[in-house]
């Protein structure tokens, strides 16, 4: 075995530490992300989903599935480190053989409420 010092950056996770305790977040992911679906200046949203909202209610549009397939993929290894969203990206995920054009919107705003934090992570005291 080899000491290879302190963990700093593993498999898109960034580790931080200070006296408070240890910080992982996924900023450099959540940016790579943003960058990949052109999404860089999209609007901010404060709640990854609306109040009583109903992804699944109504008929729209097929979109294409493998785009969404891997949009979803990467939210689902991105709630690791954001409990916030991991509700509503299982929501969005129960879609992924038939994705719709209203589904592909509600994973547009999990991206929105992304952007309004991109640093946000874990904190293990």
């Amino acid at each position: 075995m080899k000491e290879l010092g302190k963990l700093k950056y593993f498999l898109g996770i960034e580790a931080a530490y200070s006296k408070q305790g240890i910080f992982i977040s996924q900023r450099k992911y959540v940016l790579d992300l943003f960058k990949e679906t052109r999404k860089l200046g999209c609007k901010i949203s404060r709640v990854p989903i609306e109040q009583n909202h109903r992804i699944g209610c109504e008929e729209s549009p097929i979109i294409e599935k493998s785009q969404y397939q891997r949009l979803v993929g990467k939210l689902i290894f991105l709630s690791h480190t954001r409990p916030n969203i991991a509700y509503v990206v299982s929501v969005v995920s129960q879609f992924i053989h038939d994705p719709r054009e209203r589904h592909l919107q509600a994973v547009e705003r999990i991206l929105q409420h992304l952007k309004a934090s991109p640093r946000k992570g874990l904190l293990f005291r």
